[in-house]
Parts: structure tokens; sequence; C-alpha cells
């Protein structure tokens, strides 16, 4: 089912790979070693093609820009306050990647920046790479294995479709945060459309959302409910909504989920909803980020990526988890392991 072939050099001269899978039922799929980035994700209609995921035509693009585009995200998602916790009365400190005072998406180099090691098996890819202890200030060696299956069932096989699901697995060698996600950008009007504030936009069965300080971007630790708000997004065309929240939407939604159990955390859809890509997870929380610092990137076949030209969907923890007692613990002790999946559901 994967095909591989190459996706251009790394500045240090190292060779990266790109798989491509066609799943038969009008979906093909493109995904790199370089961070686990989804690249394309493909509606192969009968009279067009149309390419939901901003992205770049070969690797160099994914190294030399920082916006994350559908790569894995970790060792911890999203920004930890100050770059600093404490596990067992110990604190460690993390870069600082963001603006000298935030820890962002795992640091500097992270699990986003590096070629994994990958396999095919049968018809999935098995992406692994360890991260040694003390990379961007993390302790302990992480191995990771991702996942990579097109299914033809839904989760507890009850719906017929076409299903891409990233299962992720870790263990550490010491007590260490963990949060994993992956970052796509979607524009389900095509890649190259320009803005994707007229894609529609659902989040399903949330307890509430997660106030953002202006200042820091990060939770206050309140979980506020979405009735009447901005964050009640129900098949939401995007641009209505966001002009009421400054800066734009940059987010969590807290799950109505039991850990273990996938559910339906969102759904985008194109402005005619035509096509739409829902996703389900396992995760207690779901990101929503309307590309508020996109600045006029070129991407593939020289589309331009400026402000809210892509939509990320990133299913993970909450924000500095690791620092509010209340939210879920992202603590990884040793002899533990952490799983969690995302999977994404092609509807057309």
């Amino acid at each position: 089912m994967w095909k591989k072939e190459p996706f251009g050099k790394l500045s240090s001269g190292k060779e990266c790979s790109l798989y491509t899978a066609d799943t038969g039922t009008g979906v093909r799929i493109s995904i790199t070693d370089y961070g686990i980035s989804l690249v394309s994700f493909i509606f192969t209609g009968s009279d067009s093609e149309r390419d939901v995921l901003l992205g770049f035509d070969d690797v160099t693009g994914y190294e030399n820009h920082d916006f994350y585009s559908g790569c894995i995200v970790g060792r911890v998602t999203s920004r930890t306050a100050n770059g600093k916790f404490e596990i067992d009365g110990k604190e460690y400190q993390l870069s600082l990647n963001n603006n000298n005072d935030t820890h962002l998406h795992g640091g500097f180099v992270g699990l986003s920046k590096v070629v994994w090691d990958c396999e095919i098996v049968g018809d999935t890819l098995q992406f692994s790479h360890t991260q040694p202890d003390g990379t961007d200030g993390y302790p302990g060696n992480l191995e990771v294995l991702v996942t990579v299956s097109i299914k033809t069932k839904s989760p507890g096989g009850r719906i017929t479709g076409t299903f891409l699901a990233l299962d992720m697995r870790a263990t550490c060698d010491q007590s260490t945060p963990i949060n994993l996600t992956f970052h796509p950008y979607f524009n389900m009007d095509g890649q190259e459309s320009g803005s994707a504030l007229d894609n529609k936009l659902t989040v399903f069965d949330y307890d509430g959302y997660l106030p953002m300080d202006p200042d820091t971007i990060l939770p206050t630790g309140d979980i506020v409910p979405t009735r009447g708000t901005p964050f009640n997004l129900d098949i939401s065309r995007i641009g209505d909504l966001i002009v009421d929240v400054p800066g734009g939407y940059d987010h969590s939604f807290f799950l109505c989920s039991k850990s273990g159990f996938l559910v339906p955390a969102a759904e985008i859809a194109s402005k005619d909803e035509r096509y739409r890509i829902r996703i389900l997870t396992d995760q207690p929380g779901i990101h929503v980020y309307s590309g508020n610092y996109l600045d006029g990137t070129k991407g593939k076949g020289g589309a331009v990526y400026e402000k809210h030209a892509g939509i990320a969907l990133e299913a993970q923890n909450f924000p500095n988890a690791v620092n509010v007692p209340s939210f879920p613990s992202c603590i990884l002790r040793e002899g533990e392991e952490y799983r969690r999946n995302i999977t994404f559901s092609f509807c057309f």
C-alpha cells in the first residue's frame, strides 16, 4: 500500500523520504519521515483533486520553517510557563524557544525536527525514535513508536469509510512530562485557496473551553462553558465567529471523553460542506489554532500561506498541564507506557 520515494535532503546532507498511499476509496495520503509530518491529504475525485493540508514540496520547507506544519509535536506540545516544572521536588528548566520566556512544542529540536526511523510493516508505517536524556532539558531517554495505518472501519467497526489512525506509544527510563500530538493545518477549500475562514468547524461533546491569558497565551486554569460565546463551534463558519476572538483562536477545548475511548473531537468542512475531515481521539482535549502567525510563507505548488490560511486541530492534553494540578496529569513514570490515538475520518 505504501510507496517510498525521495523527499530531498536536509542542510546536513541527510536524505529524507516520502511515503504515499492511495486508499482506493478516493483519498491519497503522503507522510515524510522528517518529524512524521503529514504532507498531503488529497481527495481524488473524478473531475479534480483537492489537497486540504498546508505543507511543502520537499523536506527543505519543513526544515526551514517553524510553524510545525503537519508534524508530530513533543515531548510536550503547546506552551510550558517559563519552561519550568517540578517532578518529585526536583525542578527542571527547559529550553526557551518562544519569546525567550516560554517553552513551545518540545523546544528547539523536540520530535518535529528529527528524521525518524521508518519501516513498512504490511499495510502500516512504523516510525521510531529515541530522544536522549537532556534534549531541550527533558529528563530521561524517551523511546517513541508511532504506528500509522489506513483502515476501512471506524474504531469499534460500526462505520465503513476511510480512516487514518495514528497510534502513539512511549516509554522513558525516568519520570518525565509527555504530551504528544500532530499539528496539521487544514484548508478544506484547498491548500492553495487562500483564507480558511470560510471553512466550517464543529467541536463535539465538550465541557467547556480554556480561557487564555492574552499576554502569555497560557491557560488561566479555568474551564468555561461555551454557550453564548464565539467558542460554541457547531458547524460554524470560522470567519463569522473569529471576529469576536481577539488575536484569533489559540484555545483548548475540554472533551467529554473517558481515557482509553476514542470519541469524535472535531470536524472541519469545506464551505459547501462537500469535503469533511473528522478527528477522533482518546486525548482529554483538542486545541484549535487559526493560523494567527502564518506570514506569507510559500508552500506546495507556490501557494502562499497568509494569516488564517489554515486551521490547526491538535488533539492533546491541556497546555501547561505539568504546572496546573487541576488539569489531567501528563507525567509518565518509569515502567509505564504512554499510549494515545488520533484518527482522521475522511468524508465526501
